[in-house]
């Protein structure tokens, strides 16, 4: 693995991040970018190519022959069989896997790689890349993700350094994306209702009026610690909600889905270990879930 020199670098996928990426490292000093895809090439991925130090190459064996450092940015279906393809000639590179799977998935990707010969990294974008090209800002983890965040940063690439541990990037966007996505439709299912009631403008302000005053950590607390003391209380408020989203004609599935989980919270002994009131800080309330759920069933059991 040379990443000292500028490297020759590997774009296995050409998509919508794959481009961009390639051609920002291209333009930024990489030595070579070699690219592979699927056939076929279309016009997009020709235009793409046309920078002097792109190789667009015919098989995976040519793209990782030489290769310094590999970015796999295929699709989620076929993250694992591409390691698995790339695992025999992928040598002593760095093979940083962006596609978006689950952390399971990840080490098995570090294992297929490390069999091969190559030193896996765990990376997770987390803005578009087809707006921040190479720069995207990225996590990643794994025992060679600092001498690769080190290395590559000279030519604008922003790896954030989460851990040694393959698969930690993965289980953060995993878990981000509880939050993100569940505000997604939560924001839909509440703006959808507010519309039926003709009070969109008043909704947003009295909800910024929440959100907007408190730092997101104090949020978290206020918002998911309370809830466990008064879970009881807010499953009857839930069972009010999704009864009024229903007669308005509003899919209600995400208000259902937190009146059951309320409702869930009910069976621990959340109030009593907290003697009643919520906890004072982020690490209280850590020590109570800690507590409660490690030593209760598991769901299904």
């Amino acid at each position: 693995m040379n990443l000292e020199n500028p490297p020759t670098v590997c774009v296995l996928g050409f998509g919508m991040a794959g481009r961009p990426i390639a051609r920002g490292l291209a333009g930024a000093g990489a030595a070579k970018v070699h690219v592979w895809k699927r056939a076929p090439w279309r016009p997009e991925h020709l235009d793409a190519s046309a920078h002097p130090a792109i190789l667009m190459t015919q098989s995976m064996e040519e793209a990782l022959d030489g290769s310094d450092f590999v970015l796999s940015l295929v699709t989620p279906e076929s993250a694992l069989d591409t390691a698995r393809s790339a695992s025999s000639f992928v040598q002593d590179a760095v093979y940083l896997d962006l596609n978006t799977t689950t952390p399971d998935t990840k080490k098995e990707i570090g294992r297929v790689i490390e069999a091969g010969g190559g030193q896996p990294v765990d990376g997770a974008i987390c803005d578009p890349a087809e707006v921040y090209g190479h720069e995207v800002v990225t996590l990643i983890s794994g025992p060679e993700a600092r001498r690769l965040s080190e290395s590559m940063a000279r030519y604008g690439m922003q790896l954030q350094v989460l851990s040694e541990r393959v698969g930690d990037a993965s289980a953060l966007k995993v878990v981000r994306s509880v939050f993100t996505k569940g505000l997604m439709m939560t924001f839909l299912e509440a703006i959808e209702a507010a519309r039926r009631c003709g009070l969109v403008e008043e909704m947003l302000e009295s909800i910024a009026g929440t959100v907007e005053g408190l730092p997101l950590r104090d949020l978290a607390l206020s918002l998911a610690g309370t809830s466990l003391i008064v879970a009881e209380r807010r499953a009857q408020e839930m069972e009010d909600v999704v009864s009024t989203l229903e007669s308005l004609g509003v899919d209600s599935r995400i208000s259902a889905a937190s009146l059951e989980k309320f409702r869930w919270l009910q069976g621990f002994d959340f109030h009593e270990e907290l003697g009643g009131v919520p906890p004072e800080s982020v690490e209280a309330m850590l020590h109570a879930l800690e507590k409660i759920f490690d030593s209760s069933p598991k769901p299904g059991t």
